[in-house]
Formats: structure tokens, C-alpha cells, sequence
């Protein structure tokens, strides 16, 4: 029979920190890094339907400048971890569903080799309702359900709109899933700073 671990004092110490921060619903997350990821996706977004709607002309397509945007979102999602008391098993669920969720819509962009333009997109949107219904599920944060179920209609519509017009579908699950659910967490963000600045 195999032996249980037997945590440190230090160890026990971090895991009750955790839980009672997991009980209080304690967050750090200014919503700062999810506003800079959805509207650079729907920058992006207008950019490359106006661009093979043939208004206008681009160097590249318009979502390479999405590259230099993962990495800012990342720094501040590093910085922001580096201020938390406490990083909660919800705040670690949810940082691993994002990080499939990259290396998925990374390995999706493999299509456009074999000729599937805009089914990458179709498929990019039925990745976001999964992790943005994921994320509500774990947080408990109904809207993100919500948005989840609406960006799943957007994903199934796709198909049948394979054409530069799928790129205002991104544009809108952009807004859905990234947008709306940044500007909420800054302003329950700032309410937060404000009660530990009176106590």
C-alpha cells in the first residue's frame, strides 16, 4: 500500500490560503488583457474583410498583428499573476483551458496550407464557444455561458458563409467573449481596489 505525501507546514499553509481565497472569491484581473485581445481581434477582423472584400489593399493579412498581441497579453497577464495572494485551482483550470485554446487555434491556422480559408474561421469560433463556456462553467460566471451558446450559433451560421463576411462573425465573438467580459472585469476590478483601499 502506498504511502499518502505528507505536506510541509509551508505546503499546508499554501493550499488553506488558496481554498479560503477560492471561498472568498478573491480575484486580481483587471480585464485589461482580455479588452487588448478582442478589440485587436476585431481591428483584425474589419481589417481582413475590407481587405478581401477588395476596398482596400494590405501588406500581409491583417492577422499576423495578432502575434506582437499574444505576447503583450501575455505580459500582463504574468504581471497581473505576479500581484495575486493567491492563484486559486479555478484561476489554474482556467489558465490551462486558455493555453489549449491557443495551441488549438494555432494548430487549426494549418489549414490555410491546404487551401481552407475561411473553414479556419468556422472552426476558430467553435474553439472560443468552447472555452468561453469552460471558463463560465469553472468560474461560475453565467454571462460567459451565455456568450459560449451565441458564439456556437455564429460558429454553425459560419459554414454557410464562407466568404470575407465570416470575418464580422470573428468580429462579434471577439466583442461576446472578450470585450464585454473585459470591460465587466474592470469595473468589478476597480470596485475591489477601492474596498481594500478603505480597509
Amino acid at each position: 500500500m502506498a504511502q499518502e505525501k505528507q505536506l510541509s507546514n509551508q505546503e499546508s499553509l499554501q493550499l488553506i490560503n488558496r481554498m479560503i481565497h477560492e471561498a472568498k472569491g478573491y480575484f486580481y484581473e483587471s480585464g485589461i488583457g482580455a479588452l487588448v485581445y478582442g478589440f485587436s481581434i476585431i481591428a483584425c477582423s474589419i481589417l481582413a474583410w475590407l481587405r478581401d472584400a477588395q476596398m482596400i489593399t494590405f501588406p500581409f493579412h491583417p492577422f499576423y498583428m495578432l502575434i506582437p498581441v499574444f505576447f503583450v497579453q501575455s505580459f500582463i497577464q504574468v504581471k497581473e499573476e505576479k500581484k495575486k495572494q493567491a492563484k486559486t485551482f479555478t484561476d489554474e483550470a482556467i489558465d490551462y483551458v486558455w493555453v489549449g485554446y491557443f495551441l488549438a487555434v494555432f494548430t487549426s491556422f494549418t489549414a490555410a496550407f491546404a487551401g481552407y480559408n475561411y473553414a479556419i474561421i468556422s472552426f476558430v469560433l467553435i474553439l472560443t464557444g468552447l472555452a468561453a463556456f469552460l471558463t463560465g462553467a469553472l468560474s461560475k460566471f453565467r454571462y460567459h455561458i451565455v456568450a459560449a451558446i451565441i458564439t456556437w450559433l455564429l460558429a454553425a451560421f459560419s459554414f454557410f458563409v464562407q466568404n470575407a463576411n465570416i470575418y464580422l462573425l470573428l468580429g462579434g465573438a471577439a466583442l461576446l467573449v472578450w470585450v464585454i467580459p473585459g470591460f465587466i472585469l474592470n469595473s468589478m476590478f476597480r470596485k475591489q481596489q477601492k474596498m481594500v483601499a478603505r480597509a
